[in-house]
């Protein structure tokens, strides 16, 4: 089998991440930030707990390609949203996992390098 990298240069690419830092496109971010395409946008949420349905709904309102998978990078320790929320994104067949922020940069690396549609809400 031939195995040929495929590199997609389009969107947004992590390429650090240390405890309290994310660097995204060679620029350093010490605070809660949203991958959704091709823009960065700062959280004013304390912390992955906070997240409700209503953020993502309205993340989702205004876009013009939804992804096919958000990810929430939850800092050192996973946090579980309610299960409401996964079932509506889900209904609306979009996929949501949590795990820490180093697995969540990690997993958005891997899907944006398939050409996926990946949203990131990542706490360093």
């Amino acid at each position: 089998m031939l195995i040929a990298e495929n590199p997609n240069p389009d969107g947004l690419w992590i390429s650090a991440f240390d405890a309290g830092r994310i660097e995204i496109d060679g620029q350093a971010y010490e605070q809660a930030v949203c991958l959704k395409g091709d823009r960065i946008e700062s959280l004013d949420l304390p912390g992955a707990e906070a997240l409700d349905d209503n953020v993502f709904q309205a993340a989702l309102a205004g876009a013009a390609a939804p992804p096919e998978i958000i990810l929430v990078g939850c800092g050192e320790r996973q946090v579980f949203l309610h299960p409401r929320i996964t079932a509506r994104l889900a209904a609306a067949g979009i996929g949501l996992e949590t795990m820490n922020t180093a697995a969540a940069c990690r997993t958005y690396m891997i899907l944006r390098g398939e050409g996926r549609r990946v949203w990131a809400w990542l706490w360093p």
